[in-house]
C-alpha cells in the first residue's frame, strides 16, 4: 500500500529518497493486474520457468548457483534463466542447470575500466537488449537476490512474470508480489537466498547444501603445462592475498611472515595467485627472504581463469585467502583459511566442501558460527602474530589429516 513502512538497507541520505520514490511506485503497483495471473497461462505447475536476477559479482553468482539443485529437486523440469551482469558469465559457462543467460550490466556494480558515462551507456543499452530478449517469455517466478544497492526491480513492469520475489530494502518493493527485508540478526547470504525461495516451495538448509562449480577436469600436467611451468613434485599451498577492497588487505610483510613459516615448517610448494602487482611484489619478497626455497615458489599472477583456480585448489593441500572470490572457490577444492579483516562477518563466511577457518574482526559476528560441518571461525581484534600462530596450528592439523588418509 502507499506509505508502507519499509526497512531500507541504506543510510538516511539514501533511505529518505527511496521512501519518497516508493510512494509513487506503490501507487503504480496498485493499478496493475495482481501478479499478472489473469493475463498469463498458468498450466505449468510442475515445470515452471524461473528468472533469477542479480546485479552482483562473481561471488554472489557462485553462491546463487548453489540453489539450482534445490530448485530442480522441487521442480525436476524447471527452466532456469539468469539475468545478470556479463562479468558473471564464467560462473554459468559450464552449468547444466541454466537454460540461458541474459545480460544487464548495472552501472552501479560495473567494475570495468569504462568511464562513468560509458558505464551508464552500457547500462541503458543492456537494459533495452534484456527487455527485448525477455519480451516473449512468460515466467512463473522471478527472484531478485539483491538486497543492498542495485536491485533490478525497475525492469519488472516490462516483463511477463506471474509472481515476483525480492527484497524491498533498496526501493521499488511495491513491484514485488513477495517483498522481503533483512532480518535483524547477522545472517549468511545463503540463508537469505533460502528465504527468497520459500514462496516457490523450495526448501534447503545451509548445513547440508552441497556447493559446487562445474568446470573441465584438468590433470596436473595439463594445468601446469598451460601455465608454462614445471609440475610440482607434491601438493602445493595456495596463497591468494588480494581482495576487491583495499581496507580488507593485509600487508606484504604479514603475508611474507606466513609464507616463510609455511616454507620452514613444511615441505610443500607455495603458489601465489592474484591479478595485481601486490601479489607479484609478495612473491618477489618471499623469494628474496627464502633463497634456499626458491624452487618451491610458483607465481601464476594474472594467468588463471576460474576453472584454473578451482583445478589448482583440487590439487592443493590447503589455501590461504582473504574475503574474496578465491576464498569461495578454493574451499570447494581444498581446506581453506580466510583472513577477513574489516569484512562483513558471517554474511560472507565461505560455504565449503572442505574444512574452513575464518579469522575475522567483525564485532557483530563475534559470537556467531556458521552452521556447517568442519566450519570454524575465530574472532580477533587485531591481525598479529597470534593470528599467524592460529593459522599455522590449523594448517598442521590439516597436514596430519592428509597424511593419515594416505597411510
Amino acid at each position: 500500500m502507499p506509505g508502507k513502512v519499509r526497512k531500507y538497507c541504506a543510510p538516511r541520505r539514501i533511505a529518505y529518497p527511496l521512501q519518497f520514490l516508493d510512494l509513487f511506485v506503490d501507487l503504480y503497483a496498485r493499478g496493475r493486474t495482481p501478479s499478472g495471473l489473469e493475463t498469463y497461462d498458468t498450466t505449468r505447475p510442475d515445470s515452471p520457468s524461473i528468472l533469477l536476477m542479480t546485479a552482483g559479482h562473481l561471488g554472489d553468482a557462485l553462491v546463487l548457483s548453489y540453489t539450482f539443485p534445490l530448485i530442480r529437486q522441487r521442480y525436476p523440469n524447471a527452466q532456469i534463466d539468469i539475468l545478470a551482469g556479463s562479468w558473471c558469465d564464467p560462473v554459468w559457462r559450464h552449468n547444466p542447470y541454466v537454460r540461458r543467460v541474459i545480460h544487464l550490466n548495472h552501472a552501479s556494480t560495473n567494475r570495468s575500466s569504462l568511464s562513468r558515462m560509458e558505464k551508464w551507456q552500457a547500462f541503458f543499452g543492456s537494459t533495452r537488449s534484456a527487455i527485448k530478449s525477455l519480451a516473449d517469455t512468460v515466467y512463473d517466478y522471478s527472484v531478485d537476490i539483491r538486497y543492498s544497492d542495485s536491485p533490478m526491480h525497475f525492469i519488472l513492469p516490462f516483463l511477463k512474470v506471474k509472481r515476483r520475489i525480492g527484497f524491498g530494502s533498496r526501493g521499488m518493493g511495491g513491484l514485488l508480489d513477495d517483498e522481503f527485508f533483512l532480518p535483524d540478526q547477522e545472517t549468511n547470504n545463503f540463508d537469505l537466498l533460502l528465504m527468497l525461495l520459500k514462496p516457490m516451495g523450495v526448501e534447503g538448509e545451509l548445513r547440508t547444501v552441497k556447493p559446487y562449480f562445474f568446470h573441465p577436469v584438468q590433470s596436473p600436467h595439463q594445468l601446469w603445462s598451460k601455465l608454462g611451468q614445471r609440475v610440482p613434485e607434491s601438493k602445493t599451498i595456495l596463497i591468494c592475498p588480494e581482495s576487491g577492497s583495499p581496507v580488507r588487505m593485509l600487508s606484504v610483510d604479514y603475508w611474507c611472515q606466513l609464507a616463510t613459516r609455511l616454507l620452514q615448517e613444511s615441505p610443500y610448494g607455495l603458489v601465489f595467485s592474484g591479478q595485481r602487482e601486490f601479489t607479484t611484489a609478495l612473491y618477489e619478497r618471499v623469494r628474496q627472504e627464502n633463497p634456499t626455497a626458491t624452487e618451491r615458489l610458483y607465481s601464476v599472477v594474472g594467468q588463471l581463469t576460474l576453472e584454473d583456480l578451482i583445478s589448482l585448489s583440487e590439487q592443493a593441500l590447503a589455501a590461504f585467502t582473504l574475503d574474496s572470490l578465491p576464498m569461495h572457490l578454493c574451499c570447494l577444492g581444498c581446506p581453506t583459511v580466510s583472513f577477513q579483516k574489516n569484512g562483513m562477518g558471517i554474511q560472507f563466511f565461505p560455504i565449503g566442501s572442505h574444512p574452513t577457518l575464518v579469522i575475522h574482526n567483525h564485532d557483530q559476528s563475534r559470537m556467531l558460527k556458521l552452521d556447517r560441518p568442519e566450519s570454524t571461525s575465530d574472532y580477533v581484534t587485531v591481525f598479529d602474530d597470534t593470528v599467524l600462530d592460529r593459522a599455522m596450528q590449523w594448517f598442521r592439523m590439516i597436514e596430519k589429516q592428509s597424511q593419515a588418509k594416505v597411510e
